[in-house]
């Protein structure tokens, strides 16, 4: 039952990311910055097809009986979190560094905006390396 609960929780809240992602999108296209318009109709369809695997896979998973998270599942979260935690530290540290010169920001929330997109990036990647690989 905790299980099921939690695949709904889940499901819920990725149509609320992809519902506000479209409307930021149509808010972009109606103001005429096409490139904000489009780049919000990616992260809604990007957020559509991961959540319509993830659901899938937990829909399937809870009719078999199999457990949301077992041992395996939870030490392949916890490296992949440590590893982009330890990568995304060398992360601030060139942003931080190339920040004056190379990389100009326009204000300091562009630039956490950014590094939080590329933790949650790393993330996803160490998570899928670590997912595959035997541990």
């Amino acid at each position: 039952m905790k299980d099921k609960i939690r695949l709904t929780a889940i499901s819920i809240i990725s149509l609320l990311v992809i519902a506000t992602g479209t409307l930021f999108s149509l808010m972009r296209f109606m103001k005429g910055d096409v490139a904000g318009g489009v780049t919000g109709a990616l992260i809604a369809i990007i957020v559509l097809v991961f959540a319509i695997f993830v659901y899938r896979r937990g829909n399937r998973d809870l009719k078999k009986g199999v457990p949301w998270r077992d041992e395996r599942s939870r030490k392949v979260i916890e490296k992949a979190s440590s590893m982009a935690f330890y990568v995304s530290i060398y992360m601030l540290l060139a942003i931080g560094w190339l920040s004056e010169d190379v990389i100009h920001f326009r204000d300091v929330s562009q630039a956490t905006g950014l590094a939080i997109g590329i933790m949650a990036i790393l993330f996803a990647v160490f998570w899928a390396y670590y997912n595959r690989k035997e541990i």
